[in-house]
Formats: structure tokens, C-alpha cells, sequence
């Protein structure tokens, strides 16, 4: 049976030490007006007393220059105090200077904040508070066959504000990864059953996706080099003995939680980064680089399979009519509102590109002759029958289609690539011959030859 540690959501409670009460006021109003939990106060006595006390911080800002004594000697005699020896204390000074910058982050703070105009100072505060609270939604499973260390772990964690669910067997935890997002594995390294602690670590760094890359914070009683090495060797990020030390467990924690959380960014940003570089920034479709990259794939495995594959070519008719008569803006509504109408169209296994300008590339695996004209034909009406951007126009289509006679021998990408562009190509000249026979019309061609 499963215990979970639910930590319902909180405003971070902010520690603000600063003599100056009108500079502390409107750092005070910053933070409120995120939602912060404020305690505000004028002295470093004051703030240790409070600290020491049952008021609760989950992050200290403290002011360079204190009436009783400076902000390095609060931070040495705060980090004294139990449970604060990880706790988040970020300088604020007037002074924006390199030096004086890395001397307080050598000296212990988390962070420093340079005063500045509200509005300068409010996203770097936001940022801040978002960071924490970030922090204090982590979800940890803590692997544990004994329920009263799991409670005195869960208990020790409880003021970071994560939330801790409690397995008691490694095939248990190991089903629930699989199903529920987790930011950290806690796990005793004995453990009753067929799975191990080390066998559960095997199992996670073996996997294939994200999760092989789950942080693990291995424990236990034996305080040995060759365990220690061997539970390192199967990919633990950290390692602790029991008993375990509070103050260095939350440390342990923080830093694994905030290596996932980074991580997990950086991730976002990639695959971002990797959608713009294959989308077309004004209609969302793909872009001639992903066709690059895409189109000879589907070309060598149509090939392999001996399987047809239709290219067709899309192109709104007198397009620059548009432009000359209702501007570039109102143009660049109709190839948005086209690129929407041609994706409630096509197939989940098709390929729409933005070829340039007015023009559209589809790429469709599996689509023979017959059913590749009577597809033309509809994306043809769709565009005619209804308005785009509130103006009537009509499109051409040109339609090139494979159907191999036989599959085909394995083939270099380059080769491929060349196939594709006769297929392009192909679809091109019958998309010309639309024009020229009127428009508002497709043409096809078969091929059945390698391209």
C-alpha cells in the first residue's frame, strides 16, 4: 500500500529584511502583488528571531547595509538555524557591481538582485517567486520498505513544500513511473522482493525515453566504497548514509530537483526551437526544410513497400490580385485561413508544407490514382465553395502520382531526395497546365517507373 505526503498550494513565504522602510515597502508591494506571502522586517536581530521562531520563510531577500550588522554575518548565523542551512537568501544592493556580485555569491547568497525602478525590479522578483514555487510543486517517490523512515524522511522534507508519495516495494514504484510524473526517486538501495533497489535503478537507466533520465537519490545503511560505486556505476545522481542528516538531505533534494526541473526546460526550448526551424512562421504548416527532411523518407519507403504515393501541388489563383487590391496584410489572412482549410482536409499521415509564396506542397503515403484525384478534386471545392478571409478565390492543383509496380531495392537518401524532386516537379508541370487550361482545376499524371 501507497502513503502519499500531499502538500496542498501555497504562497511562497517571503523573508524581506531591509532598514529602509520606504525601499522596503515597495519591494514588499512587488512580491504581494505576485502573491507572495510577505514578512518584513527592519534588522538582522529581528529577522533571526523570526526565523528561529515558527514563521516558516521559503526564501530571505536582506538588504546590503542592515542597522546592526551586515549581510554576510545574518546569512552565516541564519544558515545556524535549524532547517535554514538551504534555504534561498538572495541580496538586494543599489551598487551594480561585478565584483562586489560574485564576492556575495562566493560568500553563500543564492542570488543578487541589483535595486532599480519598480518595473525593473518587478520581473526579476517574479522570476524569483516563480522559481520557488516551482520548487515547492516537485513531486518525489521515495522508495521504502520501513514506513517510519519514510515518515521521518517525508517529515524532514516537509519544509521545502514537495510533495512525497511513499512505495514500499521497487515493482511498485517502478509501475507507478510509468504512469505519473515524478521530479525525483528517492530509493533505499535493500530492498525486500525480486526488485532490488539496484535492480529498480537498472530497470529506470535501461528505458528509452525521458524518464531514463529521472534523478535518483540512492540511500543506505551501509556505508560502503564498493556499494557507494557500484549504485553510482548504475546511474544514481546521489548518494546518502543512514541516519541521514536533515540539513543535508533538503540540500541533496533541492539540487537534484532543480538539475530535473532545468533539464526539463531546456527540453521545451529545444523542441520549440526544433518546430520553428520545420514551421512556417505565418501560416503554422511545415516549411521546404522539413519536406528536405521528410519527403525522401516517405519516398524510399513507398518505394520498399511498393506502395503509391501522391505529391500534389497547391496554388490560389491570381493571388497577387489579392495583394495589389486589398494589401499585403489582408494577403497574408487568406494564406492563413488557406493553410487552416487545407489542414481540415488532409490525412493525419499527410505531409502539408508551405512550398513559397501562395503555393502548397501534400505529400500522401498509401494514395492511389483514383483516390488521390477524387482528394484533388475536394481540397479543389473546399477552397472554391466557401470564402477565404472573407474574399471568394479559387485554387489549381497539379498531381503526380507513384505506383510502383513492385517494391524497390533499398536506395541511398540522395537518391531518394533526387526522387522526390522529380515528383515535385511532375506535380508542378501539371499545376501549370491547370493555369493554362483555365484554372480552378487539377491535372494529374501517374508514374510507375522509380522517379
Amino acid at each position: 500500500m501507497a502513503e502519499t505526503a500531499a502538500c496542498a498550494p501555497a504562497p511562497v513565504r517571503v523573508a524581506l529584511i531591509d532598514a529602509n522602510a520606504a525601499a522596503r515597502a515597495v519591494v514588499q508591494g512587488l512580491l504581494q502583488a505576485e502573491g507572495a506571502d510577505v514578512l518584513a522586517l527592519s534588522s538582522g536581530e529581528e529577522a533571526l528571531q523570526a526565523l528561529a521562531g515558527s514563521w516558516r520563510a521559503d526564501v530571505v531577500l536582506v538588504s546590503r547595509h542592515l542597522p546592526d550588522m551586515g549581510a554576510l554575518e545574518l546569512l552565516r548565523r541564519l544558515r545556524l538555524l535549524p532547517g535554514c542551512a538551504m534555504l534561498p537568501v538572495v541580496l538586494i544592493t543599489g551598487d551594480d557591481d561585478e565584483p562586489l556580485r560574485l564576492s556575495a555569491l562566493e560568500g553563500g547568497f543564492t542570488e543578487v538582485l541589483v535595486r532599480a525602478a519598480p518595473e525593473q525590479l518587478a520581473p526579476h522578483l517574479r522570476a524569483l517567486l516563480r522559481r520557488q514555487a516551482d520548487l515547492q510543486r516537485a513531486r518525489i517517490l521515495l522508495v521504502e520498505d520501513s514506513p517510519a523512515v519514510a515518515a521521518a524522511t517525508a517529515e524532514v522534507l516537509a519544509p521545502l513544500g514537495m510533495e512525497v508519495e511513499h512505495a514500499l516495494q521497487a515493482h511498485e514504484a517502478l509501475e507507478r513511473l510509468q504512469h505519473q510524473p515524478y521530479d525525483l526517486l528517492i530509493v533505499d538501495v535493500v530492498l525486500p522482493g525480486a526488485l532490488t533497489g539496484l535492480g529498480l535503478l537498472s530497470a529506470l537507466r535501461s528505458r528509452r525515453d525521458d524518464l531514463a533520465e529521472l534523478p535518483v537519490l540512492a540511500y543506505s545503511s551501509y556505508d560502503e566504497r564498493v556499494r557507494r560505486v557500484e549504485m553510482l556505476r548504475r546511474g544514481a545522481n546521489d548518494y546518502l548514509t543512514k541516519p541521514i542528516d536533515a540539513d543535508e538531505l533538503r540540500a541533496r533534494v533541492t539540487n537534484l530537483v532543480r538539475y530535473w526541473r532545468l533539464l526539463q526546460q531546456v527540453r521545451r526550448q529545444h523542441a520549440q526551437l526544433a518546430h520553428q526551424a520545420v514551421t512556417d512562421a505565418l501560416t503554422g504548416v511545415y516549411n521546404r526544410h522539413l519536406l528536405d527532411e521528410m519527403g525522401p523518407r516517405l519516398v524510399r519507403r513507398a518505394g520498399r513497400g511498393g506502395e503509391p504515393l501522391t505529391v500534389m501541388m497547391l496554388d490560389l489563383d491570381h493571388f497577387k490580385d489579392v495583394n495589389d487590391r486589398h494589401g499585403h496584410e489582408r494577403g497574408d489572412q487568406v494564406l492563413q485561413a488557406l493553410a487552416q482549410r487545407l489542414r481540415d482536409h488532409v490525412r493525419a499521415d499527410d505531409l502539408l508544407v508551405r512550398h513559397g509564396g501562395e503555393e502548397f506542397a501534400l505529400l500522401m503515403p498509401r494514395l492511389g490514382a483514383d483516390a488521390a484525384w477524387a482528394q484533388a478534386e475536394r481540397l479543389r471545392q473546399a477552397v472554391a465553395q466557401q470564402p477565404l478571409a472573407g474574399l471568394a478565390l479559387t485554387a489549381s492543383l497539379g498531381v503526380c502520382v507513384w505506383q510502383p509496380e513492385a517494391p524497390q531495392p533499398a536506395c541511398a537518401a540522395e537518391q531518394a531526395a533526387e526522387g522526390l524532386r522529380h515528383l515535385l516537379r511532375q506535380a508542378d508541370q501539371c499545376l501549370y497546365q491547370a493555369k493554362r487550361q483555365g484554372r480552378n482545376r487539377c491535372e494529374m499524371v501517374v508514374v510507375t517507373a522509380w522517379p
